[in-house]
């Protein structure tokens, strides 16, 4: 029984890792900013790359700021 929950924590540990992009990854890479913020609307997540996301599109709509 022991043996089975450590394989559940795991396992669901390596399915909650998820590949972090920082806001200048996505700044250097615009075409996917679109394709992961259209992911995260369709499955409802705030995640740190949605964040990272939305702020580098907002700066590479408004270069001013």
């Amino acid at each position: 029984m022991r043996r089975l929950w450590l394989i559940s924590g795991m396992v669901l540990g390596l399915m909650a890792c998820e590949q972090t992009k920082t806001q200048a990854y996505y700044q250097s890479h615009p075409d996917e900013i679109a394709a992961d913020l259209n992911e995260c609307k369709r499955l409802g997540k705030n995640t740190y790359n949605c964040n990272e996301a939305a702020r580098a599109q907002f700066l590479l709509q408004h270069p001013d700021r």
